[in-house]
């Protein structure tokens, strides 16, 4: 692990950052479209058993979708909503689907928070004439709207979604779109992200020195042995923390 410190000076042209987790926090009324799908199919949210159906579908799902190295978040979303119904011994109407993706689009979006010092930290970049540039796994209709919301928008040079890739993060031809977006080669570009899987490790093989921020989540359980075979160049608590490795690789003083 290089340590910001002790690095040998060199030029970073741009920063790609992740979105959930990294620019953006999550707040536990995320769920609240699922919730409101299971009452009106009176499912008591609440209880033990749709608790435990949740969470199977839920790792059920992430693992089948992981597999792959493209797919639309929408359909990850209605598999694992129709895969807790189906735990459930019920079966999802595609009119249930329906509203219940809308639903659950608008509400993330509504209750995805940007975190702390996202905005300084990016005029803070283009000050020093640093590409900003976001990689993100989500579809355009939640991407475009959270980052607007988020008032940051402006402050990015480009956006790129898995849905515009056509490959979802780990997916090395996510990374290697954003910079051909950019204009800017591998070895010049740092990426930020708080997953090892889904960030660290796609962007480590695409070349990009790479930057894992803690989001003070704690790892899904049926990643721990691939987080042990990831590594990144850096490791910090906070974003302003990418200034300052941008600064010491760019041999400021």
């Amino acid at each position: 692990m290089e340590r910001i410190t002790s690095v040998k000076p060199s030029i970073v042209r741009g920063v790609l950052f992740d979105v959930g987790g990294t620019l953006f926090g999550y707040s536990a009324n995320m769920g609240a479209a699922t919730g409101a799908a299971l009452r009106r199919m009176q499912f008591d949210p609440t209880s033990a058993e749709v608790g435990q159906a949740l969470r199977t579908a839920s790792e059920e799902t992430s693992r089948a979708f992981a597999s792959r190295s493209a797919y639309l978040h929408r359909d990850l979303f209605r598999a694992q909503f129709s895969r807790v119904a189906s735990l459930l011994g019920r079966d999802v109407s595609p009119a249930e689907l329906d509203r219940f993706e809308d639903e659950n689009r608008r509400n993330i979006i509504k209750h995805m928070r940007l975190r702390e010092g996202v905005a300084a930290v990016l005029r803070a970049l283009q000050e020093r004439g640093v590409y900003r540039g976001v990689v993100s796994n989500a579809d355009d209709d939640f991407l475009g709207p959270t980052l607007a919301r988020g008032g940051i928008d402006d402050l990015l040079d480009a956006w790129t979604s898995s849905e515009e890739a056509g490959s979802c993060k780990p997916d090395t031809l996510i990374y290697l779109f954003a910079l051909e977006k950019a204009g800017l080669p591998a070895e010049t570009v740092l990426f930020v992200g708080d997953s090892l899987q889904h960030d660290i490790a796609g962007a480590n093989a695409a070349g990009l020195r790479t930057v894992l921020i803690d989001n003070g989540l704690p790892v899904a359980p049926f990643s721990h042995g691939l987080n042990s075979l990831v590594s990144p160049d850096f490791e910090v608590t906070t974003l302003h923390d990418v200034i300052n490795i941008v600064d010491a690789l760019n041999g400021a003083a």
